[in-house]
């Protein structure tokens, strides 16, 4: 893409919880709407492992494709949708310190400069708010276990 606009947002926690229920989490593509509130479906295609795809509808939105790039089992994956407007990386990863587990969520989009305006103001900020509510949740779930 020529002429882009980059976005970049984190969340990080840290939890007792172990990586293998963090990990159990993440590989239950559909249960994604357990945690991530934006979500209103999701549906994996093949299994969790970088090459395949997954569809993702954001909450009154459409349907996205999105496609797994990197995994390393139990610690980390990242993902990918290229749409009209730009790319959207997703990357999830955590590693353990002495005895919690550092999670980490980060978004980076490179936004057409001719669509990062309304971008911005439109989709941008619900992503943004949507990260440490996902983090906040899925370190509840486990802890919950």
């Amino acid at each position: 893409m020529a002429d882009t606009n980059t976005f970049v947002a984190a969340a990080t926690m840290t939890t007792t919880a172990s990586t293998a229920d963090i990990w159990a989490l993440w590989v239950d593509v559909r249960g994604w709407t357990n945690w991530d509130n934006g979500l209103e479906r999701i549906e994996m295609k093949g299994n969790f492992k970088a090459g395949n795809s997954f569809e993702l509808t954001p909450r009154g939105g459409e349907p996205i494709t999105v496609n797994i790039k990197t995994v390393t089992q139990g610690e980390e994956f990242s993902d990918e949708a290229v749409l009209p407007f730009g790319t959207i990386r997703t990357y999830h990863r955590m590693e353990t310190i002495g005895k919690r587990v550092k999670l980490t969520h980060e978004i980076h989009a490179e936004i057409a400069s001719e669509a990062a305006g309304f971008f911005e103001k439109e989709i941008w900020p619900h992503m943004q708010s949507g990260l440490p509510e996902s983090v906040n949740n899925i370190v509840g779930i486990v802890q919950a276990e």
